[in-house]
């Protein structure tokens, strides 16, 4: 045991070199027998689905830059960072790319890179654009001596350059140990290897097979059994020869085999599957994804929003919101400012709730007129931004209130 105690140990390889390996080969393979990776399991069409809908929905919301007044807060629509992340991170990209990237590259691999580039002053100046790093790009995350990060980067040339955390904007989605994303893929691997199985049965199914499956007997002895297979398969085979009928001679007889997909579960399979995934993904129900087994009425359809806002796309709105005030922001900066999407507009009902919840509101005066314009797109008007409540009856005749009445208390 001395002996062996003084032998140099292994070190531990980072989370990122891990998955890069196994991307590089190939990914794992389930019991299912399909091998997923980040790649193949984007070949899924449930997989593919929640990503393209996040990816698109997150992509669309508008992020702005809120500048904290005293105990108020508006647009700071000229700090530098707001271009940037509400506009274009970069001269190629537009915000919708920008945050669809993220979703894309967090959901598929758990980690989203992005490299500031400060101009001329490098590592002292103000961010003035967000490049992203294509998946593979970051070979490996150091946590240093001191818990800061170090990021090593291979540039298309084929260099690999060591930055420290301060020059990457890095969101993660579920963390284990502090600084690197788990890959979902990873866990979910043998999910999607069943959901590729299945859509790979189907194909096979429909496209390859006798229809219906069949075993031909002869009475008698086959001269030639491969050329009579090969004129059954070539007539038969097919989901386009599916419904032909069938002509035997010399007394040959057919009778088929064939489970259906419904007798071997393959419809509950890919439904199973498409359930399980859809929860991994957005945390939320099947009904995310339309299926059309029930009919949605318009009060469903409403909830449906909110929910999917709530439990699909908050999280990971205010993981990426967290991020920009940890790495785009200088410790003074945080002192005034902060990143919001807007949510507001996926929100809304139809145009009857939207009216009596902007009522209500003005009518409490949590609200003015002009705010609730905003929020429906329309432009301010000339004396929109007053607070009062506008059900009431008694009109201001500008008087002064009598003693022991405060404006508070009048209507």
């Amino acid at each position: 045991m001395g002996f062996l105690s003084r032998l140099p140990r292994p070190k531990a390889i980072s989370t990122e070199m891990e998955r890069l390996l196994r991307e590089v080969m190939g990914g794992g393979t389930t019991s299912a027998g399909v091998t997923v990776n980040s790649e193949s399991a984007m070949r899924q069409a449930t997989v593919f689905s929640c990503i393209n809908i996040l990816s698109r929905v997150v992509g669309m919301l508008p992020c702005h830059m809120m500048e904290r007044i005293g105990k108020n807060k508006e647009l700071a629509e000229r700090f530098y960072l707001y271009p940037i992340l509400h506009d274009m991170p970069n001269e190629w990209m537009t915000s919708p790319e920008y945050y669809g990237m993220v979703m894309n590259n967090v959901l598929s691999g758990g980690n989203f890179f992005a490299l500031k580039n400060r101009g001329l002053r490098k590592l002292t100046g103000p961010v003035r654009e967000l490049i992203p790093l294509a998946p593979g790009r970051v070979k490996e995350v150091i946590q240093n001596v001191d818990y800061s990060l170090t990021y090593k980067v291979s540039y298309p040339d084929g260099t690999t350059t060591d930055i420290p955390g301060s020059e990457i904007q890095h969101i993660r989605g579920m963390v284990r140990n502090g600084y690197m994303g788990v890959d979902p893929v990873t866990y979910i691997r043998e999910s999607i290897g069943l959901g590729l199985a299945t859509e790979k049965f189907g194909a096979s199914h429909f496209g390859k097979g006798t229809h219906p499956s069949m075993i031909v007997t002869h009475p008698g002895n086959l001269k030639d059994p491969k050329s009579m297979r090969q004129a059954l398969s070539d007539v038969y085979a097919g989901l386009d020869n599916s419904h032909r009928i069938m002509l035997l001679e010399d007394g040959m007889t057919a009778t088929s085999v064939s489970i259906s997909p419904e007798n071997s579960q393959f419809l509950e399979t890919r439904k199973y599957q498409k359930s399980e995934i859809v929860d991994i993904f957005f945390a939320m129900p099947l009904t995310v994804m339309t299926t059309g087994d029930n009919t949605p009425t318009f009060a469903s359809a409403e909830q449906f929003s909110i929910g999917f806002v709530v439990y699909a796309c908050l999280p990971w709105l205010v993981t990426i919101e967290k991020s920009i005030y940890r790495d785009l922001l200088t410790p003074d900066e945080r002192k005034k400012y902060y990143a919001k999407f807007q949510v507001n507009g996926i929100m809304r009902g139809n145009a009857k709730d939207r009216a009596e919840f902007y009522r209500d509101l003005v009518n409490c005066e949590v609200i003015c007129p002009n705010e609730a314009r905003v929020w429906e797109d329309l432009n301010p008007y000339p004396g929109g931004e007053v607070f009062r409540s506008r059900t009431s009856t008694v009109k201001d005749t500008g008087k002064v209130p009598a003693q022991g009445v405060s404006d508070e208390t009048r209507i």
